[in-house]
């Protein structure tokens, strides 16, 4: 074998190497994509658990505080806002959360990339 071809063999070894090392990253990155993902959704379910009821609790207080009736609007806001985070807890585990607002514009957009304009599209720039 002449050198020229012994250079060539270890530049291919090299890319070979290369393109393992690389594909190998990008795996380890998925998963540590995913797994942060994972933890997000988690604190934004342990957030809106505890919002709920801190809320409940705080408008709960202030009106028994302007009315005199000391814990009964409390109480019951306190199981209103606990009500209100499970239903939002669901929301977000069914991703329900998503259906309108930002989530929706952001599938509408993909969708339009994907696939072109749907026809429903309205533009003010036809007129």
């Amino acid at each position: 074998m002449t050198e020229p071809d012994k250079r060539l063999e270890d530049v291919g070894a090299r890319l070979k190497a290369m393109h393992a090392a690389v594909a190998e990253k990008r795996t380890a990155e998925r998963k540590t994509e995913e797994s942060s993902q994972g933890v997000g959704v988690g604190f934004r379910i342990g957030i809106e658990l505890v919002a709920g009821v801190l809320v409940g609790a705080g408008l709960g207080w202030f009106i028994d505080n302007k009315l005199g009736t000391k814990p009964i609007f409390m109480l019951a806001l306190i199981a209103l806002g606990f009500a209100a985070s499970v239903l939002s807890v669901i929301r977000i585990l069914k991703n329900l959360d998503q259906a309108v607002g930002l989530g929706r514009a952001i599938r509408e957009k993909d969708d339009a990339k994907k696939n072109g304009p749907s026809p429903k599209t309205w533009d003010d720039d036809d007129d």
